[in-house]
């Protein structure tokens, strides 16, 4: 009589088939810590691509386990290699991943990756104003005080895009494509009736209407009267913007400290309000005036 005997037959099984189950687990688990540890002691070593090889093979196995929380640690510890390789804008990526892996399964560490994605946000916000100053240092210094070339057609729509960020300025919609003597009247009335966010807000449309037609110095007087309203009501999100606004015509007239000092103190106001989204816009008109890549 032939015996055959079949592959699994070789093995003894003196244990349960959950049992097993249970020990493939584990086997993953393990596996899963090794490979993360390994992946530190690169990022210790500052070897970039093995620690990301490593990760790669980490996350596969926590897909293979079907464990969101670990898929997010992976994401979270991807992030943390391109922040070491200051690729800040790849790491912020992989935290926002993360981010979103953790608050899918409602983890406790969601908030705390919300921190760190806010911290690193601002560390971005900080490198960036250290090249901003950089650049300026090193930009050579006209002997008479004159007018630096900016390219208008570049800066308009990012300038617009800052004005229509601000909600009390969105509520004035319609009037960004009013004339400016329309402009004028409803400021008129603003000013009867006290109104005084309108009346900001309105300041802000003319001084924007006249800077589009290169009226700088008109563009001036109405954005300097914006930010005493509202420095005055304390609305520092409009404060911030009129900032950025008297920032740029500064810099045109060939004042680049005044006109940094009005960047810096725009970011520091949307820093203080959490308006990520205004310092972004901030930083990107400030690249284009002083020459500096995303």
């Amino acid at each position: 009589m032939i015996m055959i005997l079949g592959l699994f037959d070789i093995f003894e099984r003196g244990r349960s088939l959950e049992d097993y189950i249970h020990r493939l687990q584990e086997l993953r688990e393990e596996e899963f810590d090794i490979l993360m540890s390994i992946a530190g002691y690169y990022l210790d070593e500052g070897k970039h691509e093995k620690a990301m090889e490593y990760l790669e093979k980490a996350i596969k196995v926590a897909v293979e386990m079907d464990d969101k929380e670990l898929e997010a640690l992976v994401l979270d510890s991807m992030g943390d290699v391109y922040l070491d390789k200051r690729e800040i804008d790849v790491a912020l990526e992989y935290f926002k991943e993360a981010f979103k892996l953790y608050s899918s399964i409602k983890s406790p560490h969601r908030d705390e990756m919300k921190d760190k994605i806010s911290e690193v946000e601002r560390m971005k916000e900080a490198i960036e104003m250290a090249e901003l100053r950089k650049k300026l240092e090193e930009t050579p210094k006209s002997p008479e005080v004159g007018r630096f070339e900016v390219d208008i057609e570049d800066i308009l729509p990012k300038l617009k895009k800052l004005v229509r960020h601000l909600e009390n300025v969105s509520l004035y919609e319609p009037s960004l494509e009013s004339t400016f003597e329309e402009l004028k009247e409803a400021l008129n009335i603003a000013s009867t009736i006290n109104d005084k966010m309108g009346e900001g807000s309105l300041l802000i449309l003319l001084g924007t209407h006249l800077f589009e037609n290169e009226d700088y110095d008109g563009a001036f007087n109405y954005f300097t009267r914006a930010k005493e309203i509202f420095s005055k009501i304390e609305d520092k999100k409009s404060l911030g913007t009129v900032n950025v606004l008297l920032g740029l015509i500064h810099f045109i007239r060939g004042d680049e400290k005044e006109a940094l000092e009005n960047f810096k103190k725009a970011i520091e106001l949307f820093k203080g309000e959490n308006d990520s989204k205004a310092s972004e816009l901030t930083i990107d008109i400030c690249r284009s005036l002083y020459g500096v890549e995303g």
